[in-house]
């Protein structure tokens, strides 16, 4: 069986749609998977189906009006795929770009995984700029219901996220954090009876690399500091977080997931910039697909990777990511370039569904 007929078989089991949807969703993802692009005109070039390139576009462009979803879908999905644990370390991010004078501007929760970010949820914002309070509290209050509080190991987010009701709504819902902030930041118990900026415990590390978990009170809350200063860097990470963790500063920088996920969402993966839609609905539909297809080519790379483990180069990092690997397999497959399709990874065993016939 090949990918793309392992990827019908799963949605098959996994949503709720009637045949002739999650045709048009599998065809969708075969045809992402093979032109790397989330232009819709490139993606009905590619659809498998004796129709007319005019015809398959209006396809699409009907799924995209007509379709609704159930982010919860993409939880059980990535919960199953990647066998997450019992806590989860979620991150925190927003991107953003124009087409024309139309900001498309995306937050998005994802779940820390071997240093990519899986996304689980996400909304699209109204407007350009950072994220508001109430969109940052939304969208933690989907993901505190779909996995209980009690599943969530610490949250991680950059200078954006920040902000007295932000940290209030965290520290009430038993959220643990660990979040950048600005060194100008006024806060108690770094000199005895006045508020300084946060950053003068920078003065205080001496020849020491880090300070861990350093008390102080930030806009009335009891939180912990940390702070390292790196040779060469060209300010000081301080970080604050609401509990004391062994190492704030290393946890925090598995941040850095997210970045990579955006980065496999545009240029190193399915181009999501090239879009040309602007209507919020529309994008976060566009962004459930892409998530189904990071999903599938991450797991297909990891599985492959076991096989044939991947190549360090002498500067210690991977010679391709996994998610790479996962997707030139997909694409190899696609095009027909895979002789032996025995040789490739299933992920249905993953899944715990039973490997059924369903070609496209």
């Amino acid at each position: 069986m090949n990918q793309i007929g392992e990827l019908q078989t799963t949605l098959t089991h996994f949503l709720d749609w009637n045949k002739a949807r999650i045709s048009c969703l599998s065809q969708i993802l075969h045809a992402l998977f093979q032109v790397r692009t989330v232009n819709l005109t490139q993606i009905a070039e590619a659809f498998q189906t004796p129709v007319k390139e005019a015809s398959a576009y209006r396809r699409i462009q009907r799924f995209f009006k007509g379709f609704s979803f159930d982010m919860t879908f993409i939880i059980v999905l990535v919960s199953k795929l990647f066998l997450l644990g019992e806590k989860c370390v979620l991150i925190m991010d927003r991107t953003n770009w124009k087409w024309g004078k139309s900001h498309i501007n995306i937050l998005t929760l994802s779940v820390e995984h071997f240093g990519i970010g899986i996304p689980i949820f996400w909304t699209v914002l109204n407007s350009g700029g950072s994220s508001g309070t109430e969109d940052r509290m939304n969208l933690m209050r989907k993901v505190i219901k779909a996995l209980g509080v009690e599943n969530i190991e610490v949250l991680l987010a950059d200078r954006e996220f920040i902000g007295e009701p932000w940290f209030r709504f965290l520290i009430e819902e038993k959220v643990p954090f660990i979040i950048r902030v600005k060194q100008n930041f006024l806060v108690k118990g770094i000199r005895d009876g006045y508020q300084v900026p946060i950053g003068e415990l920078v003065k205080k590390l001496g020849k020491k690399k880090q300070i861990l978990n350093h008390p102080i009170e930030l806009w009335g809350h009891n939180l912990f500091a940390s702070v390292e200063y790196s040779k060469g860097a060209k300010e000081p990470m301080i970080v604050v977080s609401s509990k004391i963790f062994p190492s704030a500063i290393s946890l925090y920088r598995w941040r850095w997931g997210i970045e990579t996920l955006f980065s496999c969402l545009k240029s190193r993966g399915f181009c999501m910039e090239d879009t040309h839609m602007t209507d919020p609905g529309k994008i976060e539909k566009l962004i459930f697909i892409l998530a189904i297809g990071v999903c599938w080519a991450y797991k297909t790379g990891e599985l492959q990777a076991r096989k044939t483990p991947i190549i360090i180069k002498k500067h210690g990092r991977k010679a391709r990511s996994v998610f790479r690997v996962g997707l030139n397999l997909i694409r190899r497959i696609l095009f027909g370039n895979c002789k032996d399709l025995s040789e490739i990874p299933s992920i249905l065993p993953y899944l715990g569904i039973e490997i059924l016939e369903a070609a496209l």
